[in-house]
């Protein structure tokens, strides 16, 4: 398998959608525990069900793979259903950015990294209207969200 580094790296250099859109209405990230990268993947989806605009922020010391991985993965969502963009997995986003050998096995959880936040942020999407039909979903973030600010302002008693 091998990474082809030139790719890699034009892609990395491609900053047009390293922001993420201000009206996004599917975001969600992913973290690669072992190295910290941190992946957020805004997808802005019209009434059609079409992804029209999508972007990226990701760690600043991100390797260029990672980078890169977050490129490929919202160029292939970008005009498709959103359906289809959820369906995008590592291996799509590793074909781009590699020989016909594949990816090599240290660069692999770049791409996995992308397609979870690109599948997070289709689900997003698709859940942000079960709020009144599945409140307890945002429930629990909400209250994990408040427990953590109450924590950090020390509100809440030790039991």
């Amino acid at each position: 398998m091998a990474t082809d580094k030139q790719k890699v790296l034009e892609l990395a250099a491609d900053r047009q959608h390293a922001q993420l859109p201000v009206e996004a209405n599917g975001l969600c990230q992913a973290e690669e525990p072992h190295c910290g990268d941190l992946l957020r993947i805004g997808l802005v989806v019209n009434p059609r069900q079409v992804v029209v605009d999508a972007g990226f922020t990701i760690t600043e010391s991100a390797c260029p793979p990672a980078v890169a991985s977050a490129v490929i993965a919202v160029q292939l969502a970008l005009n498709k259903p959103v359906l289809a963009a959820y369906t995008v997995d590592w291996n799509a986003i590793a074909e781009q950015m590699s020989d016909s050998d594949g990816l090599d096995k240290e660069h692999v959880h770049c791409a996995q990294m992308a397609e979870l936040a690109l599948k997070r942020a289709a689900l997003f999407w698709g859940q942000r209207d079960a709020v009144l039909s599945c409140p307890g979903v945002y429930g629990i973030v909400i209250r994990t969200i408040t427990i953590q600010n109450r924590q950090e302002s020390g509100e809440m008693n030790e039991n």
